[in-house]
């Protein structure tokens, strides 16, 4: 019995489950059960219809996927009544589904929301063209189309309302998972025999973060939903402070306090830089069982070989020290082991902390905002899809390419040998994506997926010749591409050309639609691959210089952001957060963009290896800010206090003035460091804060050279 209710509970809290169940469900509906009700006919168009608002489906709460629902009809039926209307008028119908579509891609700009629907609009569009004319009244296809989405819509919000916190829950558990795999990859630079590897493993490093930064924002988005709906109650606020959590480790995890090089020089020969990884790897480890907690809504029980580890740790770095007393390179060990300790004591005292949730964030207002970036107004519109009404835009550009590739495909699809031109238009819209980096990919995962469901179609088609057992495979083909689309897109392409193979042998068509299937296929993988590469191709428009200026802005607000906090006390205020934040998703950027570069048609080695490296060394800044930002609080002592302000304007007379700054200034800078970091009665967390501003101070001449490098060799 225990054993079935711990199944039972493992598939309540395994959303993924659940969500094939759903989608088992849906397709069931449309397709056995509308043969057992006698509407053999509907199958097509209904199950189509289900498709597309599957595809706009968004975790949002209850009134806005009720909006949501409405929008999605209104639109289907008003895009697919429009085409059946302009049918007989070829140039208006081209020009119609041309800029509409590039027109519903430029909605993306208003919100990730509003982009999905945009997209399932899109492809309710191709949907339509399936089976343009063949209904006696123009409103049929559409209605059908509409009442598969109704289908879809109820049943998602019927799963909704089931378990309403599942899907945060899951983008939670997500943070934690991304913030384990960030502490194993951080975990190997703390390896001896990684001394020749240091720049490509930090590398590494900074990509992983870029997964980081992603969850936490999908999360953030999830959350303010449901902020507007039920502000500050009980539930609210335990997730947001599960976040809040998140984002607190993510800017310790990011921390840096050392160059890697000089540990591993002069500790490699002793068990510290092992215990370090250990910690590291037991913190990671401790990530994921919290990941699971938040799963499966269980508190979090502390692991206490974490607390062993840390103390064995600390006792290491002790008879060490009395060991070598004059060796001051072990400070930079201690500085990590209050880091350890810091993301420790978050964690043991997370169970503690639930029941004052509450209390604490009402004492704060200010903590449990997030910042609004959803649209408020027409103003707030217009302001938003104004500054993407440029090709700077790479949404706009993608606009552009995608209103080209539709136009493009429909006039082959009028041509004699393409019976069935729409599926050059549902390959482009798969393939044709915002970068081209994305559509090279894409390319060759769908012409694979493509190929391997033909080859599998046939006998499928041959062996399986009763309706009710093709439309049975249909559902599990449609669960399973469900399932895959957003994980191996080859595997979910292959699922889905199965499926429709399986849907159009109900219109006699199964055998016929093989051959035109591949070879349409490639060529809208053809007209794809030509949208990027020659309208306004990605290498014209990444204008390095300018996000290396965003990037160095936004990590030198978030520099300034920490310095007032250690001016006026430490406080998780807004302006504090939205200033990480925007650090780190300029990083992000800087780093989407840098590794691009290797993608290029003829990419330029020597622009590649500098930009890698200059990669690895703002993302090393953006660190060291991080690790003053996990430790600030109010400091009194005013010559430390002006040190970090001349650290700042030096950053920011170097970074974004472009004005040259001395070398022996620097120096001298740093030798004033030294001295003042020498002096006995100096406490724990002022030398930590000079040591950082050394490191920040030490790595920014190599910066400037490799920015200086970098520039030189980016000639389009």
């Amino acid at each position: 019995m225990n054993n079935l209710k711990d199944l039972f509970q493992g598939f309540k809290s395994n959303s993924i489950l659940i969500y094939c169940l759903q989608i088992f469900i849906v397709f069931t509906g449309t397709t056995l059960g509308l043969l057992i009700l006698g509407h053999e006919n509907l199958i097509v168009p209904v199950t189509l219809g289900t498709i597309a608002a599957a595809l706009t489906d968004f975790d949002d709460r209850l009134s806005i996927r009720l909006r949501n629902l409405i929008y999605v009809c209104i639109l289907f039926f008003s895009v697919s009544s429009i085409l059946e209307f302009l049918l007989p008028y070829k140039l208006l119908f081209i020009l119609y589904l041309s800029l509409s579509s590039g027109f519903f891609i430029l909605m993306g700009a208003l919100g990730q929301r509003y982009a999905t629907i945009s997209f399932g609009t899109i492809l309710l569009s191709i949907y339509t063209l399936f089976s343009l004319g063949e209904y006696h009244h123009w409103y049929q296809q559409p209605s059908y189309f509409v009442l598969g989405a109704i289908w879809y819509g109820f049943s998602s919000i019927l799963f909704y309302l089931l378990k309403p916190t599942q899907a945060l829950q899951d983008k939670l558990a997500a943070n934690f998972e991304t913030l384990a795999a960030f502490l194993f990859a951080k975990a190997r630079l703390f390896d001896p025999d990684n001394t020749d590897n240091i720049e490509s493993l930090l590398y590494e490093l900074s990509l992983q973060n870029s997964q980081v930064v992603h969850s936490l924002n999908i999360t953030k988005a999830s959350l303010l939903t449901r902020l507007k709906a039920s502000r500050a109650n009980k539930n609210t606020i335990y997730w947001l402070n599960l976040y809040f959590l998140a984002q607190d480790i993510h800017e310790q995890a990011t921390s840096n306090y050392l160059h890697y090089e000089a540990i591993h020089q002069n500790f490699s020969r002793t068990d510290l830089i092992f215990r370090i990884q250990k910690n590291v790897r037991l913190h990671a480890s401790s990530c994921q069982t919290l990941a699971q907690n938040i799963l499966h809504h269980q508190p979090y029980q502390s692991n206490p070989d974490t607390d062993i580890a840390i103390a064995h740790f600390e006792h290491s770095i002790q008879l060490w020290m009395q060991e070598n007393p004059h060796n001051l390179e072990i400070k930079n060990l201690l500085l990590i082991l209050r880091n350890l300790k810091n993301i420790q004591e978050q964690l043991l005292h997370l169970s503690d902390a639930q029941s004052n949730y509450r209390q604490n964030y009402m004492q704060h207002p200010d903590n449990i905002n997030l910042l609004d970036d959803d649209i408020h107004d027409l103003a707030d519109l217009w302001l938003k899809l104004k500054q993407h009404l440029t090709p700077k835009s790479a949404l706009f550009r993608h606009a552009v390419r995608i209103a080209f590739v539709f136009a493009v495909g429909y006039a082959f699809s009028l041509l004699p040998f393409a019976q069935h031109g729409y599926w050059i238009l549902l390959t482009s819209l798969f393939v044709c994506q915002i970068s081209y980096f994305a559509t090279k990919t894409r390319l060759k995962l769908r012409t694979l997926g493509t190929v391997l469901g033909v080859i599998l179609g046939i006998p499928i088609l041959y062996f399986v010749p009763s309706i009710e057992g093709k439309l049975f495979l249909t559902i599990i083909f449609g669960v399973a591409f469900f399932y895959l689309r957003s994980q191996k897109y080859a595997m979910a392409t292959l699922m889905a050309t199965l499926m429709v193979l399986l849907i159009f042998n109900l219109k006699g068509a199964g055998y016929a639609i093989l051959l035109p299937r591949l070879i349409d296929t490639l060529l809208g993988c053809f007209i794809a691959w030509c949208a990027v590469s020659f309208i306004w191709p990605d290498w014209d428009f990444r204008n390095i210089s300018e996000t290396i200026k965003k990037s160095n802005q936004a990590t030198l607000d978030y520099f300034d952001a920490v310095v007032k906090q250690y001016q006026q006390g430490k406080n998780n205020s807004i302006d504090y957060r939205r200033a990480r934040r925007s650090a780190h998703n300029a990083q992000v950027e800087l780093s989407s963009m840098i590794s691009s570069l290797s993608t290029e048609p003829n990419p330029n080695q020597q622009l590649i290896h500098s930009a890698f490296r200059y990669l690895v060394y703002s993302h090393s800044q953006l660190s060291y800010v991080s690790a003053l930002g996990s430790h600030r609080e109010y400091v009194q002592d005013i010559q430390v206090l002006d040190l970090m302000l001349w650290c700042k304007n030096a950053l920011f007379t170097l970074l974004l003035q472009q004005k040259s700054l001395e070398p022996q200034d620097i120096q001298q800078k740093l030798h004033e460091i030294k001295l003042i970091s020498e002096q006995d009665h100096l406490s724990d967390h002022l030398l930590l804060i000079l040591k950082q501003i050394s490191l920040l101070l030490e790595t920014l001449p190599e910066l400037m050279n490799l920015k200086i490098a970098l520039l030189a060799q980016d000639i389009k």
